[in-house]
């Protein structure tokens, strides 16, 4: 049952990460898919000073080659995780249907090339990589990006991306532009600087991650509290392998007897894969305060239908962008009406029940729709004369609001790749199994 219980938690958390944005309840936030020229700048267009990089592919007079990277819902099933995240193909064909429908963008159509990927599969996200670079010659990718798989098209293939998720480590190996509407290693520092603020990290503190987690826990988390002025009692780094249960169990058993003893009486999580604490200390007495850093976790344990007991939630606080899922899906409320017009239908997550998260069909609309807004504010603000050097020069600088998040963001060099989304505390609502906005 524990192997079962943390596949399916690994897969929940994947699939989060990669489609997690934010959401507004003012529609007039939003950037529809098919028209971005009321919140992306002009004068971002890179006609005067742009960068001494001619490369086009897939560029021709009259058209621009998209890649579209997205999660393979058949090849889940084949494994008996029975998710059904909705018509990612669907989704994006009626955004680039609708802006090809207003006439393009800078006078050139969008033509979309898919790559479905396998995400329990170790060799899907590459095969899909060297299909979209080498054989299609597309302009840029985006779309379904984990972890490292970003580096595929972007250092292997230099090949510009819009998506993923940004570490320094991962910018400082690129070789073409790259944006993206998830936030990047810094939203961890907002975060905690709004907990502090709000007095939440008055207690005695402890800091656990797990080992993928480490270098965020070491470089930006702890530095942070310190900077904050917020004395830690200790600090521990879940170091099992990802694929033994026993050994999982056994490491967050000794670290919560090590953090008990220390007289914690708050923790402090790091990282989505800090789903893991909890899910381990169902069965413990030790309840202290939990606060993560990444509401992909906290939601990754509390929304897993094999999870019967969520009681460490009840006085928890999670961090990250607007949320949550519903509320996300509100804002979005012009590009979900393409969808619907066009039959990739998007579906309300309330709909839903909480308690069985294998039915997410909207999830296909969160992934296409701020991507495709990024897509076409970017091709806009590089301006007629398109390679990357035009499309680096328009990043610089590009404002606009992404579908889901209530913020302007303003684009530019690392950090500011991700734009700085807000930060925001959610907290659990044990009735509804999900989190809630505080102050929302």
């Amino acid at each position: 049952m524990r192997s079962r219980k943390f596949a399916c938690l690994g897969i929940v958390v994947a699939l989060s990460i990669a489609g997690c944005t934010s959401g507004d309840d003012d529609d007039s936030a939003d950037v529809e898919a098919d028209d971005t020229s009321d919140t992306a700048t002009d004068d971002t267009a890179a006609d005067t000073d742009a960068p001494a990089d001619d490369r086009a592919p897939g560029v021709t007079e009259d058209t621009v080659k998209i890649g579209v990277n997205y999660v393979d819902t058949g090849a889940l099933v084949a494994v008996g995780l029975n998710y059904d995240l909705g018509d990612f193909e669907g989704a994006y064909q009626a955004l680039f249907d609708a802006i090809n429908a207003d006439g393009g963008i800078n006078g050139r159509m969008l033509e979309a090339v898919f790559a479905p990927i396998d995400p329990t599969g170790p060799t899907s996200a590459d095969a899909a990589c060297l299909k979209l670079t080498e054989d299609d010659d597309v302009f840029l990718i985006t779309g379904f990006f984990l972890n490292d798989a970003v580096l595929c098209p972007l250092d292997a293939h230099e090949t510009a991306v819009v998506g993923g998720m940004m570490t320094p480590a991962r910018v400082e190996l690129a070789k073409a532009p790259w944006i993206t509407d998830l936030p990047d290693t810094d939203l961890p520092e907002s975060v905690l600087e709004t907990l502090a603020e709000t007095g939440e990290l008055d207690g005695s503190v402890a800091v656990f991650a797990a080992t993928q987690d480490r270098t965020t826990m070491e470089d930006i988390v702890l530095p942070k509290l310190d900077e904050l002025g917020i004395e830690t009692v200790d600090t521990a780094v879940m170091d099992a392998p990802v694929d033994d249960t026993a050994a999982l169990q056994s490491n967050v058993s000794l670290i919560s007897e090590r953090f008990e003893s220390s007289g914690a009486d708050t923790i402090v999580l790091v990282g989505p894969a800090a789903a893991n604490w909890p899910l381990y200390q169902v069965e413990s007495d030790y309840r202290p305060k939990l606060l993560f850093l990444d509401v992909v976790a906290a939601r990754a344990f509390g929304t897993n239908a094999a999870v019967a007991d969520t009681s460490q939630l009840d006085t928890s606080i999670s961090g990250g962008p607007y949320g949550p899922d519903q509320a996300r899906w509100e804002a979005m409320a012009d590009c979900v009406a393409i969808l619907d017009a066009a039959g990739a239908t998007s579906p309300p997550p309330d709909d839903f029940d909480v308690n069985d998260r294998s039915n997410q069909p909207y999830q296909a609309g969160f992934f296409a729709c701020p991507n495709m807004a990024l897509v076409t504010a970017l091709l806009e603000a590089a301006g007629e004369d398109l390679n990357y050097g035009t499309l680096q020069a328009a990043m610089d600088g590009l404002t606009l609001v992404v579908p889901g998040d209530p913020g302007e963001r303003v684009y530019g060099p690392a950090p500011a790749g991700d734009g700085n989304p807000l930060a925001y505390l959610f907290t659990w609502n044990g009735d509804k199994r999900d989190f809630e906005l505080v102050g929302g």
